[in-house]
């Protein structure tokens, strides 16, 4: 997990560096498919840390609960960066910045603010991060144990 969001936070780092008439090959390839790494890298440990501790008659409360926060996150983190970036912009605009550049400069700004909140959560995953917890159902299944962890032991 801490890998993923380490990956997130460098690829959207790594996007505040494209220039105002960048292309997509060559300036902004690179960064998509690091922070994507980093995605597949989070959101799945997420699910997994979220879920491992649950009581098998509260999984689909616990499922709905995992996804409207990440629904609710993703609203915030996108109001934070569409008003960093528009704000940033006017500033820019008023200040007399071409119209390309300021938008260029607006979203720069948003990026290193979500840049920085992907890697301020480093350390919040290592004190969050459950250990050692297993689910009653977790428990009473092994490793290359055929039978669903409902079914009684013969």
């Amino acid at each position: 997990m801490a890998i993923g969001m380490t990956l997130i936070g460098v690829g959207i780092i790594w996007a505040t560096q494209v220039p105002v008439h960048g292309h997509f090959l060559a300036n902004l390839a690179g960064p998509f498919l690091v922070a994507g790494a980093g995605t597949s890298f989070s959101f799945i440990p997420i699910s997994i840390a979220a879920l491992g501790g649950v009581e098998e008659h509260k999984a689909g409360l616990a499922s709905g609960l995992l996804n409207t926060s990440q629904q609710l996150g993703g609203a915030i983190g996108v109001a934070i960066a569409s008003s960093v970036a528009a704000s940033h912009t006017n500033a820019l605009l008023r200040a007399g910045t071409a119209a390309p550049a300021a938008l260029a400069g607006g979203y720069r700004q948003a990026f290193w603010v979500l840049g920085a909140i992907a890697l301020i959560a480093l350390p919040a995953i290592f004190a969050l991060v459950r250990r050692n917890e297993l689910s009653p159902a977790a428990t009473k299944t092994t490793i290359g144990d055929s039978r669903p962890a409902f079914a009684p032991a013969k």
